[in-house]
């Protein structure tokens, strides 16, 4: 294979494993460095990814990454041998010499703005997983880094977007950049850094995706933006007490209280979304579904360009079992209205304890 040329200028980016639009891109001499089509290649290493679940997690992680908005695009092929730095090809491997959980390695040409070569490389000692029940995952309280969380990131590093840390973004602290209803819990590309790939390769104009999550941007770490969990408050504004239950918070509340739920709301699609509805519910379940009891509703008015953290008030319902958890929830877009290319994230849910 060919090696690189040396008159090409290389960039390390490397994924940290804590840690109006807000996205960054790669600059060089001022020129947005990108892909010079809206597709690139990635090839997956033969003995890292062979036929099996690990192959599974990476090709959802391109599969989540060519949801976005923009024109752009990942294909992705298997069973390349002779992976390495350097070759002009775009590859993926393991290997156990990182300091970081990943890095996405590229080259590009600065005054073309043109990559010539983009890859990623996973250390193979993370405890990784692929898996997506949640007491696995670290966002809710298991041991286990969500791969696929970490591999989008990455992948955004080879589209070219840079680290981002004002706004909650998978390009930031990517492990808890992640929407969960019910058991399982999915790590996505998300708008911020979606709309970073619209300014970089242009509005597909035919993407819509909506979502509420139960995370938010709490602050900077170095160049990653920081996540937790969202919350609830009284109607006047204080936070209310909770404990941690399984890895998770939990909020104590009374019959009748009004209290206000704070969650975050997305439009990963293409075009502003207006007058956009939101039921809540309580339910017994973390499965938030519209035959949950409705306690409320509002609309919100979604750009496709800001993630929008927000807070809600609602009542607790007087006919709840005292000393009983329950879960409040939401879903956006509760009738279905929109056909989206991710149904999965339109609901999510806070977990409760009536007293």
């Amino acid at each position: 294979m060919k090696k690189a040329s040396a008159s090409l200028i290389a960039f390390l980016m490397i994924s940290s494993p804590f840690a109006v639009f807000a996205y960054e891109k790669t600059e060089c001499l001022g020129i947005d460095q990108k892909w010079g089509s809206n597709s690139a290649r990635i090839r997956a290493s033969a003995n890292g990814f062979p036929a099996g679940p690990w192959q599974n997690a990476l090709t959802e992680a391109i599969q989540e990454w060519n949801k976005n908005p923009s024109k752009f695009n990942f294909s992705l092929t298997y069973n390349e041998n002779g992976v390495g730095r350097g070759n002009l090809e775009n590859e993926v491997w393991w290997t156990d010499n990182l300091d970081a959980p990943a890095v996405a390695y590229f080259w590009y040409t600065c005054i073309t703005g043109h990559l010539v070569e983009a890859d990623v490389v996973f250390k193979n000692t993370v405890p990784y997983t692929y898996i997506h029940t949640k007491p696995s995952l670290m966002p809710y309280g298991g041991s286990s880094r969500p791969f696929q969380n970490t591999a989008i990131h990455e992948l955004g590093h080879a589209l070219v977007l840079a680290h981002e840390n004002d706004e909650y973004n998978a390009m930031g602290q990517d492990w808890d950049h992640i929407y969960a209803n019910g058991g399982f819990a999915f790590g996505y590309a998300g708008e911020d850094a979606g709309d970073g790939a619209v300014d970089l390769y242009g509005n597909n104009g035919a993407t819509t995706d909506l979502a509420v999550i139960h995370w938010r941007w709490t602050g900077a770490s170095g160049q990653y933006s920081t996540h937790d969990r969202t919350r609830l408050f009284s109607d006047t504004g204080a936070l209310l007490s909770s404990y941690n239950d399984g890895g998770e918070p939990r909020y104590n509340v009374t019959p009748g209280q009004r209290i206000l739920i704070e969650l975050t709301y997305e439009n990963n699609g293409t075009a502003t979304r207006n007058s956009v509805p939101v039921y809540y519910y309580v339910s017994s379940n973390d499965t938030i579904s519209t035959w949950d009891q409705q306690i409320g509703n509002a609309a919100y008015n979604l750009g496709r360009n800001t993630v929008y953290t927000t807070t809600t008030l609602v009542t607790i319902p007087n006919n709840l079992t005292r000393n009983t958890k329950y879960y409040l929830g939401a879903i956006i877009d509760p009738a279905n209205v929109l056909a989206e290319v991710n149904e999965a994230n339109n609901a999510t849910y806070i977990g409760i304890h009536v007293r």
